[in-house]
């Protein structure tokens, strides 16, 4: 083994020790093991960079800043933020202004301290705007905002809602009833892209709006989106509330017997195969029926009055006078031979007079009848069905089978009654058939390029990682595979401890191996031929056992594999 000079004492030891380590270095780089594991380390090495150089070239994600703001609140917080050194832009496709989403609280923060944005500021902030000492007028007007903005900020809390501003016409308390005038609102709303409002969610904003202002009518209230069509209803004739109520009720009652055919005959024809349109007549007249009864046989005595009446001539009584000494009436005078009759005494009774007055009461019966409002009168349904092409070929001249057998068409229709409620005295119909439908065709829609950017920077990654494995790794490895059988030699290359093998340019590895073998052939021909003595042959054999022990054991266990093959197993 050579020794290794030791530095002279007049030399550096910072110089000495360098060269030492790198001494240390190559030979530890000089080691099988290592040299074996160098091409997964390269390989590791080089997708770690590509990782690392795919995580600073990708986008951050982004987070919308404040959905629905102004055009031009979003150029003075863009301005803002550009100046505080954070990323913001606006999305081509929602028109919002996006942060990262690292920098989404950063970003508040610093338009919370400049006041930004201000196209929607709550209530407090104008009532403490309110100056010392101004007029009545003023502060009127600065409520009435106030009240404004906080109806404003309530409905834009509806999802469909982008944006909302309402305005308020309070009128003047006045002394004189006559004059008073009904508060009235107008309600301006900019709705998300894509999203429309409900009837019951217009009728929802109405109804808040009406109910927060005291003495305000659901009719004064109007609804009005960004494209000017008016959402409200128009019209406070109570005829056309109650027709459309009766409309949407009857169009519930259709969906529903609708989904009930559906579900009952989706499970025969399959999805897709079938067709149901159901029409209800309902009658929503309202009447009122008032029926009186009286029964001749049960009667009750209610009152009953009696009454006598008795006359009589008293005796003549009282103080003599002019009366008194009045001639007397001319007397009657009876003819000869007539007899006068009895003629009654002071004081007895001369006429009597009696009466009996009863009251009966009838039995009587009144009966009042509302009969109900929206009773359906007649139901219609219409079913299509998707015919299925016969399966069995149609002999020429012959009748095709039908599109929908009569059994199934029987079928179905007991399925459909029941689920219906059929009634056949009302006049319920229903009718089946089935006809081939067309095939879809589908719209085409516009391409959405959007995607074209991040494909790019994608396919940039994959081109240099492609580059880098192609251009760098494959000619290290195949450096590394030849050099780990190869050792450097003057005029040459030494392979296996065989000195005379060249390796130039563009030679595979099997090319080296092939050399290595014919020149480990004739070195094995020349140290073993016919002269060479047999003591010879065996200091040449211990030789190389001693040299490379593990080739000896392999091509032993070559020349023994048949007999091992062959020997019989335990």
């Amino acid at each position: 083994m050579a020794m290794t000079p030791a530095p002279s004492s007049g030399g550096n030891p910072m110089v000495a020790q360098v060269k030492g380590a790198v001494s240390n270095v190559l030979r530890m780089g000089n080691q099988p093991a290592l040299r074996r594991a160098m091409p997964a380390i390269l390989i590791l090495g080089v997708a770690g960079l590509a990782l690392g150089g795919w995580l600073l070239l990708r986008e951050p994600a982004r987070m919308v800043l404040f959905p629905g703001l102004a055009e031009a609140d979003k150029a003075r917080v863009i301005e803002s933020l550009g100046a505080a050194g954070i990323d913001a832009r606006v999305d081509t496709l929602t028109g919002e202004v996006e942060v990262p989403t690292a920098d989404y609280y950063r970003a508040r923060m610093q338009l919370a301290s400049e006041g930004l944005p201000t196209s929607m500021p709550d209530a407090n902030a104008v009532l403490t705007d309110l100056p010392m000492g101004a007029s009545r007028s003023v502060e009127g007007a600065r409520l009435r905002q106030a009240q404004e903005l906080e109806l404003a900020r309530s409905i834009n809390e509806i999802a469909a809602v982008s944006q909302a501003r309402v305005h308020l016409a309070l009128p003047e308390k006045s002394a004189f009833l006559r004059d008073t005038q009904p508060p009235r609102a107008s309600v301006f709303l900019q709705l998300a892209q894509g999203r429309v409002l409900e009837p019951s969610q217009v009728e929802a904003i109405v109804n808040l709006v009406a109910t927060s202002i005291p003495g305000m009518a659901r009719g004064d209230v109007t609804v009005v989106d960004q494209m000017g069509r008016l959402l409200s209803r128009g019209s406070d004739d109570p005829a056309a509330v109650v027709s459309d109520r009766q409309l949407q009720h009857r169009l519930e009652v259709e969906s529903l017997y609708r989904e009930r055919i559906e579900a009952m005959l989706t499970p025969i024809a399959g999805p897709g195969n079938l067709s149901v349109q159901v029409t209800v007549d309902m009658d929503f007249t309202q009447s009122q029926i008032t029926e009186e009864r009286v029964d001749p046989t049960g009667t009750a005595l209610r009152s009953e009055q009696s009454e006598l009446v008795e006359s009589s001539e008293p005796q003549a009584r009282g103080i003599p006078g002019a009366v008194a000494n009045a001639p007397p009436n001319q007397a009657d005078l009876v003819p000869a031979g007539e007899a006068t009759g009895a003629q009654p005494l002071a004081g007895q009774i001369t006429n009597r007079q009696s009466g009996s007055t009863k009251n009966y009461e009838v039995s009587r019966t009144v009966e009042t009848t509302q009969p109900a409002t929206g009773q359906i009168k007649k139901i219609s349904a219409a079913i299509l069905m998707r015919a299925m092409p016969s399966a069995a070929p149609v002999e020429e001249g012959a009748e095709p089978p039908p599109l929908l057998p009569e059994e199934l068409r029987a079928d179905l229709e007991k399925l459909v009654q029941g689920a219906i409620g059929f009634d056949a005295e009302r006049g319920d119909t229903i009718t089946i058939t089935a006809q081939p439908f067309m095939d879809v065709v589908m719209a085409e829609t516009p391409t959405d390029w959007s995607w074209v950017g991040e494909a790019s920077r994608q396919l940039g990654l994959i081109a240099l990682i492609a580059i880098i494995a192609l251009g760098i790794i494959r000619p290290l490895l195949t450096r590394v595979s030849v050099g780990g059988e190869a050792g450097a030699a003057p005029g040459g290359v030494q392979v296996g401890g065989v000195r005379g093998v060249e390796v130039t340019a563009g030679d595979s590895l099997d090319d080296v191996q092939a050399r290595l073998e014919a020149r480990r052939a004739k070195l094995t021909n020349a140290a073993l031929g016919a002269n060479v003595s047999r003591e010879e042959k065996f200091a040449v054999l211990r030789q190389i056992v001693a040299e490379d022990p593990g080739r000896i054991a392999s091509v032993l266990q070559r020349m023994m594999k048949d007999d091992i093959d062959r020997a019989p197993r335990a």
